[in-house]
């Protein structure tokens, strides 16, 4: 594969990383990428590993895992070397756990890789050296890349490529459903908050009622009935999951089905979709219905002596009809509030699921011992 780019550098810096140019973008990126033949060992102390705790950037990491063999001997070399495997493979999988980083991280293993790519949406490392704290020793050298295009088109075309050909951490269908239900669970929680803050009030001390005033509009909408089509997919991907050899935890998964099976998720997008009641509500603009009462029904008379009195009489009708609106979507408020909570909950017992069952569904292919 040969891929063409501008604007690239040579470096090679003894005594420190190549790629810290990379790393210092890892605050402000919202995609990374590393491609290594291996990771520090150090157990107590990895700056690389934590570098990527402190970022909200997704994440995809691709390892190899040295001295992992393809097979090994029932001799005693093959047996010192199987043991050596073993101890690497453990310390790989327990230093990539996903649960020790944010979400969105990704962690893969290809025991055939020995190219080294590190790198953001906005600069990429390409070289001889790995991530891992060491290869500030030695001396590597590599090219700096700022190319957005061509970067977009190495992730894309080469990395996909070699992520596609690798181990995940988790069993594949597990992986994705996990970080399915977490990703769903970040935009339901930020759904909620926005409804919380701009939609509903708790001025009355006693429950949440609809806000006079709104800050939110149907852009919002448009948002939440994308994601109310995605929590339609979860029974199918928890499907994805199913174990042929573990009655118990398919017995849970399809408990955790039925909570998802009775989310009155087709209400809620006929709530927000036009004609809906909160759709209704937020599409509305009083100043835009003022002026088209007062053009349709009052032009004829709204002479300049009697425009102000035309323009009060027309605003009082948008108001009003603001307020029919308005306690239309009321009626149903407090079933529509409790079943976005209801969609949280569903979730927060899907993500709780997987932290259970995450021991069981790590890729027995990885520990090939």
């Amino acid at each position: 594969m040969e891929l063409g780019f501008d604007g690239g550098r040579f470096v090679s810096h003894p005594g420190e990383l190549n790629y810290k140019e990379v790393l210092e973008d890892f605050p402000n990126a919202k995609i990374i990428r590393i491609l290594t033949y291996n990771i520090s060992k150090n157990q107590r102390q990895d700056a690389l590993l934590d570098a990527l705790k402190n970022t909200s950037a997704t994440v995809q990491i691709i390892t190899n895992v040295p001295s992992r063999m393809p097979q090994y001997y029932n001799s005693e070399a093959g047996d010192s070397m199987r043991n050596t495997a073993r101890r690497n493979i453990q310390t790989y999988i327990s230093k990539l756990d996903p649960d020790k980083f944010p979400t969105g991280f990704e962690p893969f293993f290809n025991v055939r890789n020995h190219a080294k790519i590190i790198g953001t949406e906005n600069i990429v490392y390409i070289g001889s050296a790995n991530y891992s704290n060491e290869s500030s020793d030695n001396i590597e050298t590599g090219v700096l890349i700022e190319d957005r295009a061509f970067i977009k088109q190495l992730y894309s075309e080469f990395f996909e490529t070699i992520k596609n050909k690798s181990l995940s951490y988790f069993d594949e269908g597990f992986s994705a459903f996990r970080l399915f239900v977490m990703s769903l669970y970040a935009k339901f929680d930020q759904h909620h908050h926005r409804m919380i803050s701009n939609l509903y009030t708790d001025y009355e001390r006693t429950k949440l009622v609809v806000a006079d005033s709104i800050f939110m509009d149907v852009s919002d909408l448009q948002s939440l009935y994308l994601d109310l089509d995605e929590l339609e997919s979860v029974c199918g991907a928890a499907d994805d999951t199913y174990d042929e050899k573990n009655e118990e935890y398919n017995d849970a998964l399809e408990q955790l089905k039925d909570r998802f099976d009775s989310l009155s998720i087709e209400w809620l997008k006929s709530v927000i979709s036009e004609d809906g009641s909160l759709y209704n509500l937020l599409a509305y603009n009083p100043e835009d219905a003022t002026n088209e009462i007062l053009q349709e029904e009052y032009s004829a008379v709204a002479h300049d002596e009697d425009l102000d009195y035309y323009v009060e009489r027309a605003m009082d009708q948008s108001a009003g009809i603001y307020q029919a609106l308005h306690d239309e979507f009321s009626e149903e408020a407090d079933d529509f509030l409790a079943e976005i909570e209801k969609i949280l909950s569903a979730l927060s017992s899907a993500i709780a699921f997987t932290e259970k069952w995450k021991a069981s569904k790590i890729n027995p292919d990885i520990d090939n011992t």
